[in-house]
């Protein structure tokens, strides 16, 4: 009987170990199947994200336009030539304040308004058509009150000036007609005002015939009218 009963408890205890064996093998098993989830996730993430990059970087390239620039530093008053210019490349959201690369060739021969460093993105505000002071001109400005100047008067017109004096400075009463043709330099409209402010390029005479007036009418005349003005003077 001991013999028996000692064989059934050996018995007992290897099916027993047997169990547990069993049972830590699945364990294991269990455990490294929650191991490699996490794994595969972090893989596709890696692919997905890999994958959105290359197409964000594919469709910013195909949004880049291209503008002129500055091929160098330049200060203000440069007359540009072909060497001053180069084309850069800018996000195309960003491209509407400046000048478009197939644009370039216009800009040849116009004046900087301000220094420019190199690689500096070109705005029609950099630049005039209009030639630098010489010496001996000078701008003079001026308010004139609307109906005083032609609606569409611009940057660059030709004008002849009359001045009517101001009574409380001037024993003259007549309007005067300056004697010579005059360029707009520049002019400032303001809708919530009756005068636009206009800036004329000329002489100090002019400056001080505007400074003796009470209102300044301008005429805008055609550039043989200048030529003919100007020889018979």
């Amino acid at each position: 009987m001991a013999d028996r009963a000692v064989v059934e408890n050996l018995t007992r205890t290897r099916a027993r170990a047997m169990q547990d064996r069993v049972e830590a093998s699945q364990n294991s098993k269990t455990t490294k199947r929650h191991w490699r989830v996490p794994e595969l996730v972090l893989g596709l993430v890696l692919m997905v994200g890999g994958a959105l990059g290359a197409l964000l970087l594919a469709r910013s390239g195909d949004s880049a336009v291209v503008v002129v620039g500055a091929a160098r530093d330049l200060q203000r008053g440069s007359i540009v030539t072909s060497d001053d210019l180069v084309a850069i490349e800018i996000p195309s959201e960003l491209a509407e304040p400046f000048i478009a690369g197939d644009s370039a060739v216009t800009l040849l021969g116009q004046t900087t308004l301000v220094d420019l460093q190199a690689s500096t993105p070109l705005t029609s505000a950099m630049l005039t058509s209009i030639e630098p002071l010489q010496m001996g001109e000078a701008l003079t400005s001026a308010a004139v009150k609307v109906g005083n100047y032609p609606q569409d008067l611009s940057v660059g017109d030709l004008v002849r000036v009359i001045t009517v004096p101001d009574i409380a400075l001037s024993q003259v009463a007549q309007p005067a007609l300056f004697d010579r043709p005059i360029t707009i330099w520049s002019i400032k409209a303001n809708p919530d005002k009756d005068f636009a402010l206009v800036t004329f390029r000329s002489t100090l005479d002019l400056s001080m015939a505007i400074a003796n007036s009470g209102e300044v009418h301008i005429s805008r005349i055609v550039d043989a009218a200048a030529q003919v003005i100007g020889s018979e003077s």
